[in-house]
């Protein structure tokens, strides 16, 4: 199993390579999850990182009800200790959003190291939730 710690070297040596460095958006798989990240001003116009996944599919009731009840229950008591957030879509998806205010609008490395320790807090929360989902594709 790839750690994020080698996902990052690996997108820091890929990075190097590139002669255009200042982007803005980026996606990337980590850990299974599809996630999507972009660098913009807020409403507000303070800048932000948002950060987005789809984690999974809550599986029905006859396929697993233990784990439906507690993706269930995670859902609620994660979104009160994470900046980030869990959304319970109609469809059984279960989407991770993350908005983090920054100082600066960041761009290039200074957005994946952002996005690093974006990740290193939330990550117990979104293997622990991921565990009790259905992969989606």
């Amino acid at each position: 199993m790839k750690t994020l710690q080698q996902t990052v070297e690996q997108a820091q040596s890929q990075l190097e390579r590139l002669e255009e460095r200042q982007f803005d958006s980026i996606d990337f798989d980590w850990e299974g999850i599809r996630f999507y990240a972009t660098a913009k001003s807020s409403i507000n116009g303070k800048p932000v990182i948002h950060l987005k996944a789809v984690i999974g599919r809550l599986f029905y009731t006859v396929e697993d009800g233990k784990a439906r009840s507690r993706a269930i229950s995670g859902i609620y008591k994660n979104n009160r200790g994470l900046d980030g957030r869990y959304k319970l879509l109609r469809s059984g998806e279960v989407h991770f959003e993350s908005m983090t205010r920054t100082d600066d609008l960041l761009r290039g490395t200074d957005l994946m190291s952002a996005l690093t320790l974006i990740l290193l807090e939330a990550e117990p929360h979104l293997l622990e939730m991921r565990s009790n989902l259905k992969a989606i594709g």
